[in-house]
């Protein structure tokens, strides 16, 4: 089975999140009381998800809407400069994943320099309090204002709304965190990535024209032109899922080069999907990565590359019979 997700209980089948921009020159007028959670929220994993339930128990009890306060850039392109920086989850992905969870309102801080060099006190005043939030919850670690002075401490002293600190969500003695999660997908670690964010790690994009190379030894593969920037996941052969046309297909999947032909500087993502024979280009498509095979390699020739494929095929197929059909699902 695929799984059932919990709505919040008022949030009506067909009612859309509602999207609202905050920045300092205008104040955006919410009509309802809200419980929220705020954070950047990259990958919206296990630990966020925590935030997410404890701000549905709190919304539930005080009949206030379910909201995710989050920001837009990245505060490290404000603070620090950083630019293209990739994620885990681009914002859209974010957005449509806290939506099925059932957050209501989705409230973006245009952050710019200016709302970066707030005091806390003025963070307060010009950016929380016109929210009219009934409950704030945050992660034990959450900083905000100028050089991160303002904590879940000086949340707590203030007197518009209550604040609900979560405690960190561990695994192995560790934090769960989004660069702990991005290091796993950087080793080729999509199993335990997956634990960690309680679902596959997916790329979403379309499909471009490739070289045609793998038609001709039998590997027809369909080639990823991703829209926005995200962790890139280590070089090699993953046993993965895509889903185009509505469906999901199983899948061997390649990121690399292409060092026995067609070799591609700015390296490539493609998948092979198992018995498969459609024209999909141009298509939109997401890339589920489920399990790292080996490493990419340089092979002598188009027969041995034939017979290495082969092998990495089998590979994929007796995956699936392991009872992970879970993983062809939304």
């Amino acid at each position: 089975g695929c799984g059932s997700i919990s709505l919040c209980p008022r949030l009506m089948v067909g009612e859309a999140m509602k999207v609202v921009h905050i920045n300092l020159t205008g104040t955006a007028v919410i009509e309802e009381p809200l419980t929220a959670c705020i954070g950047y929220f990259d990958g919206l994993h296990l630990g966020h998800q925590k935030l997410i339930e404890e701000v549905k128990r709190v919304a539930a009890r005080r009949n206030t809407r379910c909201a995710l306060i989050t920001f837009d850039p990245d505060p490290w392109c404000v603070i620090r400069g950083l630019q293209d920086i990739a994620h885990i989850t681009p914002m859209k992905q974010r957005m449509r994943i806290a939506e099925a969870m059932g957050i209501e309102y989705w409230i973006i801080l245009d952050f710019s320099r200016e709302m970066a060099d707030l005091t806390p006190q003025d963070f307060h005043e010009k950016v929380l309090k016109p929210l009219r939030l009934d409950t704030l919850v945050c992660g034990y670690d959450f900083h905000y204002g100028r050089k991160g002075e303002g904590d879940a401490q000086s949340l707590h002293e203030q007197t518009d709304f209550d604040v609900h600190v979560i405690d960190q969500v561990s695994s192995e003695h560790r934090k769960i965190s989004s660069s702990r999660i991005e290091e796993l997908i950087q080793e080729g670690d999509m199993e335990k990535a997956a634990r960690f964010m309680g679902r596959w790690y997916d790329m979403e994009g379309s499909v471009k024209g490739g070289s045609h190379v793998g038609r001709k030894n039998g590997f027809p593969t369909a080639n990823l032109r991703l829209q926005e920037l995200y962790v890139m996941p280590k070089k090699g052969v993953y046993v993965g899922a895509v889903k185009v046309l509505g469906t999901w297909h199983r899948a061997m999947m390649n990121v690399g080069n292409n060092p026995t032909y067609n070799y591609q500087e700015a390296g490539s993502i493609e998948a092979h999907l198992l018995d498969f024979d459609q024209d999909i280009y141009e298509e939109p498509v997401i890339f589920r990565f489920l399990s790292y095979i080996r490493e990419e390699r340089k092979f002598p020739d188009a027969r041995a590359l034939g017979e290495q494929l082969k092998k990495d095929l089998a590979t994929t197929r007796s995956y699936f019979e392991k009872g992970k059909e879970s993983a062809l699902c939304d």
